[in-house]
């Protein structure tokens, strides 16, 4: 058995990819943990080509992954042979997300919109909802209610304060965000004042 020590390096969600990065090898090696239709995957080696991190072939089912945090300690071992209950990280969003909605009974993003936009024709406006929703929305401030790791990685749960600008609502708008690239992994709802 060959033991390769990785750590995360990003996610395509679209693609049902993981990609790591192989611990101490030159030059860099990568290699995609692909999510299967039927909850099983496969772990394959990736050709790094223009930014596209293609899957390549499948890694023997000897070859056992080490997959490791920013500490080089070990989170789990997996090998093609032997798939886990690994969660992604936009999986383990979404559930820390519906979790977080359920514990402090969040609206939805559908009716925070429908909620905001109500207040359009009133104060004269006719374009874009999108440009009413966001555009016109100020930032006052933004709280951090919790964090959690997972893959190695930090995620700051965050509760930020917004208002718009023209019809004066106020809202909360609670999100995950991971502190490694500062990307909002997910959405968990609002709360309107």
């Amino acid at each position: 058995m060959k033991t390769i020590r990785v750590k995360s390096h990003h996610e395509n969600s679209g693609h049902c990819t993981t990609t790591f990065k192989a611990v101490d090898t030159v030059p860099d090696r990568y290699y995609n943990r692909i999510k299967g239709s039927n909850g099983d995957g496969c772990w394959c080696t990736v050709w790094p080509v223009q930014g596209y991190w293609e899957s390549d072939t499948p890694v023997r089912d000897d070859f056992v992954f080490e997959v490791v945090d920013d500490d080089g300690n070990v989170l789990f071992t997996e090998s093609n042979a032997s798939l886990g209950a690994y969660a992604s990280v936009s999986k383990k969003a979404r559930e820390m997300a519906a979790e977080i909605t359920a514990n402090m009974s969040l609206k939805p993003y559908e009716e925070w919109k429908s909620w905001l936009a109500a207040d359009m024709e009133k104060h004269g406006y006719s374009g874009y909802v999108e440009n009413w929703l966001y555009a016109e929305s100020g930032n006052r401030g933004c709280t951090q209610i919790s964090r959690y790791k997972h893959l190695g990685m930090e995620f700051i749960i965050c509760d930020e304060r917004m208002d718009h600008i023209i019809c004066g609502k106020e809202w909360r708008c609670v999100s995950i965000i991971n502190a490694r690239n500062n990307n909002c992994e997910a959405l968990c709802g609002f709360i309107f004042n």
